[in-house]
């Protein structure tokens, strides 16, 4: 009976699509409690914040380790307040689908790590990682690769994936005999396969939206893409410089006038 009445819950969760600002994609994310674990899984990926205070009184939890740090925290505090005005623009509404946004404005600050990468949260929270700044890279550089985050904000792509893994992990509890750990090791690789399904069309949306943002924000795609190339070089193989060499070929291909791919509608111009 307790079986019958979680598969019916989980029925209705599965049910329960939503359209978000990034088009007319059904997507599950209003799955009970999918927000706040993505945004637990945000808090436990990403390292500790800097603020320009701590680093002038060299009181951070770990010291900068070059000059170079405050000048990108300054810049990515910068290139965020003018990309604000872009989503002010587009998304005047935001808050009505991001319940946890703070004054219809996204979050965007650098953390410590000793890998190149950026991650966003459900909430409009997004964390650049302080070692993109010893890369010395332009706004262009910059502003691309916080409205690419941002992108994914707008889409909810975390709240999707959570919602994806979570609607996973109970199915597979569900009707998956054997031991808890056996169930928790299927389950875990599920939701791990059901996010990675989504994750062409999550990047073309994420980019879509990202080409809008930079052009409502004054910044110029050729400009961008140019400063795309220069930087070309420094990306590495990990799964985050991949996944950004893929949006920069989508950027340039956009920007040059040839369709690289597919654009996700956005319903924006």
């Amino acid at each position: 009976m307790i079986r019958i009445c979680l598969l019916a819950m989980l029925g209705a969760a599965l049910a329960g699509c939503s359209s978000t600002p990034a088009g007319n994609r059904s997507r599950m994310v209003d799955l009970p409690l999918a927000s706040r674990h993505a945004d637990l899984l945000f808090d436990v990926s990403t390292g500790i914040r800097y603020h320009l205070n701590c680093l002038a009184e060299n009181k951070c939890a770990k010291p900068p380790e070059s000059a170079v740090l405050p000048l990108f925290v300054l810049q990515v505090e910068r290139v965020a307040r003018k990309l604000q005005g872009g989503v002010q623009t587009l998304y005047p509404n935001l808050a009505q689908s991001l319940p946890g946004l703070s004054g219809n404005r996204i979050d965007v600050y650098v953390v410590d790590s000793g890998e190149p990468s950026s991650a966003c949260s459900a909430n409009g929270r997004i964390a650049v990682n302080s070692v993109l700044g010893a890369w010395r890279p332009s706004d262009d550089w910059v502003a691309f690769m916080i409205a690419r985050e941002m992108g994914h904000v707008i889409a909810r792509h975390p709240e999707e994936n959570s919602a994806a893994s979570m609607a996973t992990s109970m199915l597979m509890n569900l009707i998956l005999p054997g031991s808890e750990l056996l169930k928790s090791l299927v389950s875990a690789g599920g939701g791990q396969v059901a996010s990675f399904s989504m994750r062409d069309t999550q990047e073309e949306e994420a980019d879509a939206i990202a080409l809008s943002l930079l052009k409502a924000s004054g910044y110029r795609p050729r400009k961008v893409a140019a400063a795309l190339r220069v930087n070309a070089s420094v990306l590495d193989d990990g799964k985050w410089s991949q996944s950004f060499r893929r949006s920069s070929d989508y950027l340039i291909a956009e920007a040059s006038g040839a369709k690289g791919r597919v654009a996700a509608v956005t319903g924006k111009p």
